[in-house]
């Protein structure tokens, strides 16, 4: 009898073992589930390959397929410091997007580098993002990007990227070109 009531413990025990790991298991999968339906749109400040211009660039780095984007600038802001390229003016926060699929980018400039100065931390630009997802749960998210977080950044020269060699090496040619031809006058 003993063995029978200790082969019957044993086989509950595991039974009850067996049932929380299948349990977590199905968390784990309907988490994995919701991660790939699930955007995630940001807002970052970039240079260009060639370290001329400031980009705002707005990305859904999410798996998911965003609807109903919109942003709104928190406070208004020149681009490249003319009057008439207004922040607000920008055709995603002036008029929205109705889709936005994973790993799409938007990309605007913002600001001439050789412009910024690293005391100057009044630059920056405040987004609010707010977008819904394909199963209709909102997000809002709100980015604050200063100007003097990409100032001091080191840059290689060339470029490491075969994008930004490109204009790196032609502004090179030109450059010796131009001497060439002032040399031989």
């Amino acid at each position: 009898m003993k063995v029978e009531i200790v082969l019957s413990i044993v086989l509950a025990v595991s039974t009850v073992f067996y049932t929380i790991i299948n349990y977590m298991l199905w968390l784990e999968s309907r988490a994995t589930r919701r991660q790939k339906i699930t955007p995630l749109i940001i807002a970052y400040l970039n240079p260009t390959e060639n370290h001329k211009i400031l980009a705002l660039h707005i990305k859904n780095i999410g798996e998911g397929l965003a609807e109903n984007v919109k942003l709104e600038a928190m406070k208004e802001y020149n681009r490249l410091g003319k009057e008439d390229l207004l922040l607000s003016e920008i055709g995603i926060i002036k008029n929205g997007f109705n889709i936005f699929p994973p790993q799409y980018e938007l990309i605007y400039y913002i600001h001439y580098m050789t412009e910024l100065n690293s005391e100057d931390e009044k630059n920056s630009i405040e987004i609010e993002i707010c977008y819904e997802s394909s199963f209709k749960k909102k997000y809002k998210n709100i980015y604050n990007l200063p100007f003097n977080q990409i100032i001091d950044q080191n840059y290689s020269k060339p470029p490491e990227t075969f994008m930004g060699q490109i204009p790196y090496y032609l502004e090179e040619i030109n450059r010796t070109l131009k001497n060439y031809i002032e040399k031989h006058k």
